[in-house]
């Protein structure tokens, strides 16, 4: 569970309320200038988790496009003129390769930004603009029991 708050005092206040219904420390962090940074609590820098997934998503879609462009060439014996077989299987191999690097990389670039970096984002905006986070991480029922001491506190939990 996330919660958003406006000021230091007010994120202090909320976390000490949580450890005064009982919520162990371990279970919570509060991020914000002066405490947590957000990639300690997991929060981490979207540009690098997208530019990961890029890369897993060339290497993988550029190798099934290099295999399946000699596997092609090999089924349908495609020729090129003036080149020999080997030739043709190379420029075939290299080609499909590359197209499929670079959809890999556009597939792999959005799958990282808008599937596993959107709650990164949005965390980090509200840090930016001098926001604090209450993070409180357990099981169902610690999560939901800190979900209603929040609410009676008037504080927006996500």
């Amino acid at each position: 569970m996330i919660a958003v708050l406006p000021d230091e005092s007010s994120a202090f206040e909320a976390y000490r309320l949580l450890q005064c219904h009982g919520i162990s420390p371990e279970n919570l962090a509060l991020v914000g200038k002066g405490y947590s940074s957000p990639d300690s609590v997991g929060l981490f820098n979207p540009t690098r988790t997208t530019w990961r997934y890029a890369k897993r998503g060339m290497f993988w879609v550029g190798a099934f496009s290099i295999l399946m462009g000699m596997i092609l060439h090999l089924i349908f014996n495609l020729q090129l003129p003036n080149l020999d077989w080997y030739q043709t299987l190379l420029t075939i191999a290299s080609t499909s390769g590359i197209i499929g690097i670079a959809i890999g990389g556009v597939i792999g670039t959005l799958y990282g930004w808008f599937f596993k970096s959107s709650l990164s984002i949005s965390c980090r905006n509200c840090l930016d603009r001098g926001q604090y986070l209450l993070m409180l991480e357990g099981s169902e029922t610690l999560t939901r029991r800190g979900r209603e001491i929040l609410d009676s506190y008037t504080v927006k939990p996500y």
